[in-house]
């Protein structure tokens, strides 16, 4: 993506899961996420289960079920849908 390229956050497809931690944890410090942010394994399970290409704004339960589900991102993503989904959520559990 052009994008990526001007904002100089291109990275090479890492090889071992080594060094898809290291390009997991850069895009983690820079995006300042506070957020726990997991590692797929190399033989990419989650991409799998949960379509992770294109990027998708998840949201899910303990027992790992999906709660939410976001448009195709990045330019489906819908924010404010997702603000709102975690507020009534948040509010229901509590």
């Amino acid at each position: 993506m052009t994008s990526n390229r001007e904002e100089q956050v291109e990275y090479a497809q890492p090889q071992d899961t080594l060094s898809r931690r290291e390009v997991a944890t850069a895009c983690t410090v820079s995006l300042k996420l506070s957020i726990p942010t997991l590692l797929d394994t190399m033989d990419n399970v989650a991409d799998a289960l949960y379509n992770g290409w294109p990027e998708r704004l998840y949201v899910l339960s303990c027992a790992g079920s999906i709660l939410y589900k976001g448009g195709k991102g990045p330019f489906g993503f819908d924010t404010e849908e997702l603000a709102a989904f975690l507020a009534e959520h948040i509010i229901q559990s509590e």
